[in-house]
Formats: structure tokens, C-alpha cells, sequence
């Protein structure tokens, strides 16, 4: 199991300076080729402040590998987020169960019912992951990209999910 704490920035800088590949692609697809990594990182610790966000270390190498979060886009919409550094596939466990166990909960306590995403289209990989998760393909986002390329809008729907009823 890899430890869990909250974001912060030094961890959060050393992750967005590590990417695995296919994050990097998607991250520059919506904030550009040399996007200032810094801005990028101080941008995110402040969404976790107005939402929820968490590191991930690898228990073998003591380094963070991942980290996510989500943040308010209306009162009850969240959106989400997720990356790492190579290191992904020794924590995707930890992320996961972070998700089902935490971030859920703490999201429809917080009175949010719907969460979402965006996603590069030829991510098979975040499609498998979302959807196992209770996510769906909501729609294609044609040239969303600053390349123009496209996107996948993913949701959840607490009302769609068997073990999240609807809260009041």
C-alpha cells in the first residue's frame, strides 16, 4: 500500500517534473507546449484548497508518484483530475481505493452529485480506469486540444451508482 497525504507543492512539483508520457501529452494538449510547471503546481494546490487533493508515495522508493484531486466547477459539480510519474502502475491500487473510499464520500458530503473530466480519446487506459471506477462517456469533445486534438468527457452520476445513493 503507498502512503497517502495531502497535496503539497514541493511533492506535486516533483510528480509534474517526472511525467509518465501519455500525462505529459495530455497536459499539453490543454495548457501548451513548455507550460510553466510551477504556475501549473501553485494552480492545483490552490484547487485542492477550495476542494480535495492527494499525493501518493511509492513504499519502495519514498517518492511521490501520483496525485488527484478535484475541485468545485458549480455547487454541485466536481471536477477531477489524475497523473503521475512512471511509478502509476505501483500505486493505481492506492489511487484507486482512495477514490472509492475517500474522495466519493467526501465529494457527496460536500452536496456534489455529478463529477467529470476530460480526457485525450486515444487514452484506452484512462477509459478502462474511469469506467471500472462507475464513470462514463458522456461525449466527444472534437479539437478540444490547443493541437486540436481530441477529448473525451467522462461523468459520474451519484444517482447512477449502486452503492452511492443519492444523498439529500
Amino acid at each position: 500500500m503507498s502512503k497517502i497525504t495531502s497535496l503539497a507543492p514541493i511533492p506535486l512539483a516533483h510528480i509534474l517534473l517526472n511525467l509518465r508520457p501519455e500525462d505529459q501529452e495530455e497536459i499539453v494538449a490543454t495548457r501548451g507546449e513548455g507550460f510553466d510547471k510551477v504556475v501549473y503546481t501553485t494552480q492545483l494546490c490552490r484547487l485542492a484548497q477550495t476542494g480535495v487533493g492527494w499525493l501518493f508515495w511509492r513504499e519502495d522508493t519514498g517518492e511521490p508518484t501520483a496525485c488527484l484531486g478535484a475541485y468545485p466547477i458549480t455547487p454541485v459539480v466536481a471536477g477531477c483530475w489524475a497523473f503521475g510519474t512512471a511509478g502509476w502502475p505501483r500505486v493505481i491500487r492506492s489511487v484507486t481505493r482512495q477514490v472509492r473510499r475517500v474522495m466519493v464520500p467526501t465529494l457527496l458530503k460536500a452536496g456534489f452529485h455529478r463529477a467529470e473530466c476530460r480526457a485525450l480519446a486515444k487514452r484506452e487506459d484512462t477509459k478502462l480506469w474511469l469506467t471500472s471506477l462507475g464513470w462514463r462517456e458522456e461525449a466527444g469533445l472534437r479539437g478540444f486540444g490547443i493541437r486540436h486534438e481530441d477529448f473525451v468527457l467522462f461523468a459520474w452520476i451519484a444517482d447512477e451508482q449502486a452503492d452511492h445513493p443519492r444523498q439529500p
